[in-house]
C-alpha cells in the first residue's frame, strides 16, 4: 500500500470566529418582513426536530405534532418573538421551548388543525421522515422537556457533522471522509483500520491519524454550533457539559 500523502483534514487551527448566534439572527430580523421570514425559516430548518419531539412526548399524534410544529412557526413569524428577544430568559434552547409551551397552552382550546395553522407551511417537512427522526431519539422514560433537550443535542451534533462533511468535500476529500465517517459515530472494530486503509490505498497508521484529526475537527465544530445558540459564546463550555449530561442520561 502507498501513503498518498493526502490529509482528510488540515491540522486544527483553533476555533476561529464564532458564527452568528441565534439571538443575533432574531435581533437582526428587525421590522423587515422579508428578513423576519428568512430568519424564521433559517431557524426552523435547524430546530424543527426538538419542537416535534417535545410535542410527540406530550402525546400528540405524528400528524398533529407536524401540524402544531408548523403552526408554532407561523406564530413566531406573526407574533412578537422577533421584537422582544430577551437573552436573560436563558439559552436559546430554553427561550424557544418556553415560547412553545406558551403556544401549546394557549392553543389547547383549538383542537382543529385548520384553526391552529390553516395548513400553512412555514418549513418544508415533506421530504423528511419526521417520525423516523423522532424515533431515533425517543425513549419511553423521557418527559417532553427531556425529549426536547436530547433532540436539541442530536440536532446540534448533526449540524456539526454536516459542516464537517461539507468542508471535506470542498477540499476534495469526500471519498476519504465517506470511508471514515462511520468511525466518528462508533468505536472502531477489529480490522476497521486495515479495511479502510486498503480501500483508500494508504497505511493503517495514516488512517489512524486522519481519524484523529476528523474527530478533533468535529469537536471544534460542535462547540461552534453550541456557541451559536448562546447570547455569550464564552459560555459554550458550560453548555457543552450540559448537553453531554443530556446524552448520558
Amino acid at each position: 500500500m502507498v501513503d498518498s500523502g493526502a490529509h482528510p483534514v488540515p491540522p486544527a487551527s483553533g476555533h476561529g470566529g464564532f458564527a452568528p448566534t441565534q439571538w443575533s439572527v432574531v435581533r437582526d430580523a428587525g421590522g423587515d418582513p422579508a428578513r423576519r421570514r428568512a430568519a424564521l425559516e433559517a431557524l426552523c430548518r435547524i430546530y424543527w426536530p426538538p419542537i416535534y419531539s417535545y410535542l410527540r412526548r406530550r402525546g400528540h399524534s405524528p400528524a398533529d405534532a407536524e401540524d402544531t410544529t408548523q403552526a408554532f412557526f407561523a406564530h413566531l413569524l406573526t407574533g412578537d418573538f422577533f421584537d422582544r428577544p430577551d437573552p436573560e430568559r436563558g439559552r436559546f434552547r430554553g427561550y424557544l421551548v418556553g415560547a412553545l409551551r406558551q403556544f401549546v397552552s394557549h392553543e389547547r382550546a383549538h383542537t382543529d388543525a385548520q384553526k391552529r395553522g390553516g395548513h400553512l407551511t412555514f418549513v418544508d417537512l415533506s421530504g423528511l421522515d419526521t417520525e423516523r427522526e423522532y424515533a431515533a431519539v425517543d425513549h419511553a422514560q423521557l418527559d417532553p422537556s427531556e425529549a426536547y433537550e436530547l433532540s436539541w443535542a442530536v440536532t446540534l451534533l448533526g449540524q456539526a457533522m454536516r459542516r464537517l462533511e461539507a468542508e471535506q468535500r470542498a477540499a476534495g476529500r469526500g471519498p476519504a471522509f465517506a470511508a471514515l465517517k462511520p468511525l466518528l459515530h462508533s468505536t472502531p472494530g477489529p480490522g476497521d483500520y486495515d479495511r479502510i486503509a486498503t480501500a483508500l490505498d494508504t497505511s493503517r497508521a495514516t488512517v489512524a491519524v486522519w481519524l484523529h484529526r476528523l474527530t478533533r475537527r468535529l469537536a471544534e465544530l460542535v462547540k461552534l454550533e453550541v456557541a451559536a445558540t448562546l447570547e455569550n459564546p464564552a459560555d459554550a463550555d458550560q453548555e457543552l457539559q450540559h448537553l453531554l449530561h443530556v446524552f448520558r442520561r
